[in-house]
């Protein structure tokens, strides 16, 4: 039987977890702005059943804080939000929100339950959602929210150690490394050249699944061109970028009738045959 308290992949929320600098940072922005409301955005992950919070975000230079609502400057929020998430090796994910609510007022609204609902349903987990209160202490509740608008409240505590490390380790200048650069920058034109084209999704067909191996292998022992493949059922999606210059290439291979393999380009035509992706690779060092 289903766990009603489960998240669309089967996992059950067991509590939340803050970095010292997130509780910190909440705190802050409550203490500015009181007594009005105020609020933000809280970075981090879902792992290991717990949402994780590392970075808690303000509502910006901006925001409308008012005793009774407020609005987030979301230009500011949507900047720095990209800004903290990239100080980590493993890139934060937006996870949930958190706003001050008047006196004791512990739940939600109706405008809450909207934005809480939209939060909710752009992840497999749900969303996080955290309402502060001074009553007279302050005081913290927290929510899971289901994409069904479903709360349930979790326990919470703070401290570093309680992150997982593999979640808190920063980026250093390792990422500078040349080679990560360069395999990085591939990565992103091999995406830009692949959002160019539309993509059937579907495991590769036989006999073309059969041959990827030689596929792999040609393109393995070539220097001059980087590249990514898509599988698209019965025919493979192949993209080329040069590494020292500035050809770009994508070519569809698929096994016809007669059992050949052929490569197919919008801008160069067709190549067949058993050398037709040494061809391919051939005919790109002719491209601009």
């Amino acid at each position: 039987m289903a766990n009603a308290n489960a998240d669309a992949t089967g996992l059950v929320a067991v509590e939340v977890l803050f970095s010292q600098r997130a509780h910190a940072a909440i705190c802050a922005e409550t203490l500015e702005h009181h007594p009005n409301e105020t609020g933000g955005i809280l970075l981090g992950h879902f792992y290991q059943n717990r949402w994780q919070v590392l970075e808690a975000i303000d509502p910006g230079p901006a925001a409308r804080c008012t005793p009774s609502t407020f609005e987030y400057d979301r230009a500011y929020v949507n900047h720095l939000a990209a800004k903290q998430s990239r100080l980590y090796c493993r890139p934060l994910q937006l996870i949930g929100l958190w706003h001050r609510h008047p006196g004791s007022f512990d739940r939600f609204s109706a405008e809450d339950d909207t934005t809480n609902r939209r939060f909710a349903q752009q992840t497999p987990h749900g969303a996080l959602s955290c309402l502060v209160n001074l009553d007279p202490n302050f005081r913290i509740t927290a929510y899971h929210v289901s994409a069904d608008l479903a709360y349930r409240q979790l326990p919470w505590c703070k401290g570093d150690q309680l992150i997982d490390s593999e979640l808190r380790s920063l980026s250093d200048s390792s990422a500078l490394d040349p080679q990560l650069l360069a395999e990085r920058a591939l990565a992103q034109h091999l995406q830009r050249l692949f959002e160019c084209y539309p993509r059937v999704r579907a495991a590769l067909e036989a006999p073309l699944a059969g041959a990827l191996d030689s596929v792999l292998n040609q393109l393995q022992q070539q220097q001059r061109w980087g590249y990514g493949l898509r599988a698209c059922g019965s025919y493979l999606q192949l993209a080329l970028v040069e590494h020292e210059g500035p050809g770009r290439q994508f070519w569809e291979l698929q096994f016809v009738g007669d059992g050949s393999l052929v490569a197919r380009s919008q801008a160069f035509g067709s190549l067949s045959g058993e050398q037709c992706l040494r061809g391919v690779l051939e005919g790109c060092n002719h491209a601009q």
